[in-house]
């Protein structure tokens, strides 16, 4: 009996220890459930407000591509909000920018343009040597193949004027059966011709073609109603010196035709003489034109 009552109270003992130990061991895991379920909380509270984020933001970054720029990624929905509202006007002034990129290349040209004024300023090219040298062709003071052929152009400009009688030209008037006329006051005497001419050709060239083509009327000089010239193009001539002394030279000139006429190069030659301090031509007029 005492046995079986020992026997029990051991059973009661060992009963008691693990329910004691059951009840220790209870609180241990509760614990831990406790403290997962907030986490677990948190994180799902978490995420909803993750979710309205990306929500707000996507109106945001539509309207937004002209403001992409400026629109930082990490922006809060109501400022992404904000930035759609200056979308708009962004939009126009997109576009004003481009003009004035525009502007840029525009002024870029205007540079040129100024340089432009005066390489076009020395399309005298027909007299090469004179714009070369920014000399006058009738003061030239030294000759050479380039410089011999602006002379010869200002020894035809001349020649042309007086050959048609000036401008205007004078009355035209009957001198034994033949129609003349008068030349044009600024030429209109001998003195004023010779002195017109001498400025390319010598006098003793001068007067060979005054005497040969006008005659003295009253004190006036008139000439044959008739016009005179050739097709040669001497500004696209080039020049061959021959001979040479310090005050004497001579050049052949080879002048084209126009294209068109299909006609072969003239050959020249003009005489030149050194007048004081400037060359001269001193082949008659009438010869070489």
């Amino acid at each position: 009996m005492k046995l079986n009552t020992k026997l029990s109270a051991l059973c009661i003992a060992a009963t008691l220890m693990s329910v004691a130990q059951a009840a220790a061991a209870a609180p241990a895991v509760t614990a831990p459930a406790e403290a997962t379920q907030p986490s677990v909380a948190n994180s799902a509270a978490s995420a909803p407000a993750q979710v309205p984020a990306p929500a707000a933001s996507a109106p945001a970054t539509t309207p937004a591509p002209a403001q992409a720029p400026s629109a930082p990624a990490s922006s809060p929905p109501a400022a992404a909000g904000g930035s759609a509202k200056a979308a708009t006007p962004v939009a126009p002034s997109a576009p004003a920018q481009r003009p004035s990129t525009s502007v840029a290349p525009a002024a870029a040209p205007i540079v040129p343009s100024t340089v432009k004024p005066s390489k076009p300023q020395q399309p005298s090219t027909a007299a090469p040597a004179a714009a070369a040298t920014n000399v006058k062709p009738t003061q030239l003071d030294k000759l050479n193949h380039e410089s011999a052929v602006p002379l010869v152009l200002e020894a035809q400009s001349r020649y042309q004027y007086a050959i048609s009688g000036g401008s205007p030209v004078g009355k035209s008037f009957q001198l034994n059966g033949k129609s003349y006329r008068y030349l044009s006051e600024d030429i209109g005497t001998k003195t004023k011709l010779i002195s017109y001419l001498t400025q390319a050709y010598t006098k003793q060239a001068s007067e060979q073609f005054v005497g040969k083509f006008f005659v003295e009327v009253n004190g006036r000089l008139a000439q044959l109603n008739a016009d005179g010239g050739n097709l040669l193009e001497f500004n696209r001539a080039t020049a061959k010196m021959v001979t040479m002394t310090p005050v004497k030279r001579s050049y052949l000139l080879t002048v084209p035709y126009p294209a068109e006429t299909k006609q072969a190069n003239e050959k020249i030659t003009v005489n030149f003489e050194k007048v004081g301090s400037y060359w001269k031509i001193s082949s008659a007029p009438h010869v070489i034109f």
